[in-house]
């Protein structure tokens, strides 16, 4: 390096001429060409044109493109004679500190920028050099506040001066001055022209939990995480970085407030338009799961487009499922697509159909009156659910439990882990439900209780509207009281039967809503009368009144006509 103002010797200048220079250069404060003669650990040895070499701090030198060599030559400042073992201590840093001073000063007061490059971090802010040393403190390092300074060593950027202390040398500069400077420069001219649905370019400027804020000339706006993909974002930093450069839209400007509105997803195609024609419903698509939830789990078939798969379509065995012992955030998965609806951009999807349907094999094994065996895993009050071998489950309603019992719960006539057989009812693969029934396992005891047919049974109650009749286990019958006969009018059936009487009687109603098969003791006894008479009327000839009657010969009183006598019409 040459000196700024390098000492200048004459060969024809006289002896009194080269004394006074020599001595005007050996004082202290005068600045002086000095060239390296020797670099140790922590000094350097400079040769300014005295008799012995000045002594210069290596720590001056931090910060420099490259480290001093024997050789060099650059301005230097005397500061004082005699120092250790005798030599001058001379500045490097003080002599190009008072060589830039003036420049520095010119700069501060145009207020124009000065090139600066940073040299290091120090407490507050860092160390920046601008022809001599300046402070540049955190807060004045760029416009959102900087948390980590490391980075910002080795950059060049314009600083504008802020402080200067004269009689100290400190010099306090500001990137933040300028960068706010420039940008209401560029804000003035952006402002102009920004309206509601204008495409720029900005530089995004710092990334938060809910969005990004983006510089799109001198100005920023919102850049929301909702607008940055079509996709579901869960963080800012897996898609952005501060610095990038992106375009966005302008959604909506406020001019009072300032405030600005971007989207980015806007400028892309939107992917729910041709999800239907890409996703028909019944194919089978790969995902990768996004979100789990307690009803289910969020399935992304491409960024943008994601569906649900509800707990019911995760297993066809088992119910109840939990997604989140089953699936993990990021897992790829095949799912059958079940509805697509592009204006609510809502998609059902199944796990379970996009494998073989197990419901479709169970109605080709189990046809409607084939028997099974399971075991009851759990029991609703309408009814019990049994799983069969091949996992499925049937549902054994209360009402198909007996034919003659009304169960109120299944957990009267079942429990938990009991083994039972069923026979199948119903199977329906596209509902996928099975209906089982308990008490087909035998035939309908109340089939035999047809209307006409004659019944025997024992009086069990009596109310004011008629009799109960036990005709067998758990099936009773019901007279009513118009259905007994009496020579007069009942008012009650007390009148005539007792609890524990035996009695026949007709059915004239059986198989209704309720169960109940209504009686007729009355219908029963005319019938017997009919039968009889009829009887009698087709007696063939030679037959007695007392065989139409059963009545024994030998009870006949002396005089009256016997076994082989034909009863005169009189007698009849």
């Amino acid at each position: 390096m040459t000196s700024e103002a390098p000492v200048k010797h004459d060969a024809d200048m006289s002896m009194e001429q080269l004394l006074a220079e020599s001595e005007a250069q050996s004082r202290p404060g005068s600045l002086v060409t000095a060239t390296v003669v020797e670099v140790t650990p922590t000094a350097v040895l400079v040769d300014v044109g005295l008799k012995v070499e000045g002594l210069i701090a290596l720590a001056e030198f931090r910060g420099q493109p490259k480290p001093p060599a024997v050789g060099d030559s650059f301005p230097a400042l005397i500061k004082r004679m005699g120092g250790p073992e005798g030599h001058p201590l001379v500045s490097f840093k003080e002599a190009r500190e008072r060589s830039h001073w003036t420049h520095v000063v010119q700069a501060r007061d145009a207020s124009t920028p000065l090139e600066a490059t940073v040299t290091r971090v120090v407490k507050g802010g860092l160390i920046v050099d601008v022809g001599m040393e300046a402070f540049l403190p955190a807060s004045q390092v760029d416009r959102r506040p900087v948390k980590d300074l490391a980075p910002w060593v080795g950059q060049k950027f314009p600083v504008l001066v802020l402080e200067m202390d004269t009689a100290k040398g400190n010099v306090v500069v500001s990137r933040r001055r300028l960068l706010e400077r420039e940008a209401a420069r560029k804000r003035e001219e952006t402002v102009k022209t920004i309206e509601a649905g204008k495409v720029f370019k900005g530089a995004v400027t710092s990334l938060t939990a809910f969005g990004a804020f983006v510089d799109i000339g001198g100005i920023e706006g919102l850049l929301r995480i909702t607008d940055v993909s079509w996709g579901w974002v869960g963080k800012l930093t897996d898609v952005l970085k501060v610095g990038d450069v992106i375009d966005v839209k302008v959604l909506k400007f406020d001019a009072a407030s300032g405030k600005i509105g971007l989207g980015r997803k806007q400028l892309m195609l939107k992917p729910w338009d041709s999800a239907p024609a890409r996703y028909p419903v019944g194919s089978i698509q790969k995902g990768k799961v996004t979100s789990l939830t307690d009803f289910g789990a969020f399935v992304e078939l491409e960024p943008g487009v994601e569906g649900l798969v509800h707990q019911s379509e995760f297993s066809w065995k088992e119910r109840g499922v939990k997604p989140r012992e089953l699936l993990k955030s990021g897992q790829e998965v095949f799912v059958s697509v079940l509805s697509v609806n592009k204006e609510q951009e809502k998609m059902a999807l199944s796990l379970k159909r996009a494998g073989e349907n197990p419901w479709v094999e169970a109605a080709r094994q189990h046809p409607t009156g084939s028997r099974v065996k399971g075991v009851v895993t759990h029991m609703l009050p309408v009814g019990a659910f049994v799983r069969l071998p091949s996992g499925i489950e049937g549902l054994l309603r209360v009402q198909d439990l007996s034919w003659t019992r009304t169960v109120a719960h299944p957990k009267d006539v079942l429990t938990v882990g009991q083994e039972v057989e069923a026979v199948v009812v119903d199977v329906n693969p596209t509902t996928e439900k099975m209906a089982l029934g308990l008490k087909q396992l035998a035939p309908d005891p109340y089939l035999k209780f047809e209307p006409g047919a004659t019944v025997e049974g024992s009086v069990v109650r009596l109310t004011d509207q008629g009799a109960f009749v036990q005709l067998a286990p758990d099936i009773e019958g019901f007279v009513p009281l118009s259905e007994i006969p009496s020579e007069n009018r009942l008012s009650h059936p007390s009148e005539v039967l007792t609890v524990g009487q035996t009695v026949a009687a007709q059915v004239i109603k059986g198989l209704n809503k309720s169960r109940r098969i209504d009686l007729s003791i009355r219908k029963h006894d005319k019938k017997e009368e009919r039968q009889l008479m009829k009887r009698y009327r087709n007696a063939a000839e030679g037959v007695t009144l007392g065989d139409v009657t059963e009545w024994d010969e030998t009870d006949a009183s002396p005089g009256e006509p016997t076994g082989g006598e034909t009863p005169s019409s009189s007698t009849l």
